[in-house]
């Protein structure tokens, strides 16, 4: 067999088809595989069909063991104690990265390439994420977690593409998958919402209590803290002026409400931080990745380490804050409280 050998995430879609493409293109041996998540037949069956239409080798890795350890058990406990965590940040972490390539080293391929639009850059040794070239779409905020070390074995081939490029690419190779449409909700919640999820799963976190003012007077009832989030404002009670979640406090089983201003804070608390480089490198930090960057400052004098905001913002609990010098990954971290500066 000539030339190198790569795994290929092939999760049913278009991105991770064109990846896989263009890595046989380059005169790769590409081997599609799919990680069995329990979710049903259907990704998997996409999947097969793109494998056969590149005539690559594909297979299946069951992961659903791992997927639920590592993903679905702490996203539902989360929710049900009023934190907001980001389940991708994990898969990518624990699941895909974490379980497919030691796989693929140990089979003896180069590594790992995923339909992910983020870029890797710097020298041997200190690889860091980077931003995609296609803002609209760049991935880098979940992946913030990766090392130097996982990064030596990683490819991200559709970094300096766009989505309507994938897409044309998609279509001159007449892959099977060039006109499926994206998926917008986590890939678990099969179209249900994260507070019915885990109401399902009988966690707790869905008996009905008071939603309270900023003074801590009662001004109506909530569903359950499971059901909303710091910035919410659908399911909160009329006012008058429009209320939003300030928090949530989960020992009275309250859900705090006030105006929007009452939401941001000036300054975030970290947890669980990985760092790529220096604290000092960082310029700017995304505490959602829909959000915008803010300008920032890491203060690390004591412990915990926290963020000094340029102007304050939502930030919910839980969530990721991935720093940036530029277009490139500093490090982050999970947000566990914040409060005004």
């Amino acid at each position: 067999m000539s030339g190198p050998v790569w795994w290929v995430a092939l999760s049913g879609g278009v991105d991770s088809a064109v990846a896989a493409a263009l890595l046989r293109e380059s005169g790769a041996h590409v081997v599609g595989v799919t990680l069995d998540l329990g979710l049903g037949e259907e990704t998997i069956a996409s999947a097969r069909g793109v494998a056969a239409a590149l005539g690559i080798d594909h297979r299946v890795i069951d992961a659903r063991e791992r997927f639920a350890e590592a993903v679905i058990d702490p996203f539902a406990r989360a929710y049900a104690e009023g934190v907001t965590p980001n389940p991708c940040v994990l898969c990518n972490e624990h699941v895909k990265l974490g379980l497919m390539l030691p796989a693929a080293i140990e089979a003896g391929a180069t590594g790992l390439a995923t339909g992910h639009y983020a870029r890797i850059v710097g020298p041997a040794g200190q690889r860091r994420i980077a931003r995609a070239a296609d803002r609209r779409k760049d991935q880098s905020y979940f992946l913030y977690r990766l090392t130097p070390a996982v990064l030596e074995h990683v490819a991200f081939p559709l970094g300096e593409l766009t989505k309507a490029q994938v897409r044309a690419r998609a279509r001159d190779l007449d892959l099977p998958v060039a006109e499926r449409a994206e998926s917008q909700d986590v890939c678990f919640l099969s179209g249900t919402t994260a507070g019915r999820f885990v109401s399902s799963r009988g966690l707790g976190g869905n008996m009905p209590g008071p939603v309270v003012d900023l003074e801590g007077r009662v001004i109506g009832e909530h569903t359950g803290i499971c059901h909303y989030t710091p910035g919410q404002r659908k399911g909160l009670p009329g006012g008058a002026g429009p209320l939003f979640v300030v928090a949530i406090d989960p020992l009275r089983n309250a859900v705090v409400a006030g105006p929007r201003e009452a939401c941001e804070v000036s300054r975030v608390i970290l947890r669980d931080e990985v760092w790529h480089g220096s604290p000092d490198e960082v310029e700017a930090v995304c505490v959602r990745a829909s959000t915008a960057p803010i300008r920032c400052r890491v203060v690390r004098s004591d412990r915990p380490t926290r963020l000094e905001l340029e102007h304050p913002v939502c930030a919910a609990p839980g969530q990721a804050a991935v720093c940036y010098r530029g277009d490139v990954v500093v490090g982050g971290g999970t947000i566990v409280r914040e409060r005004s500066a």
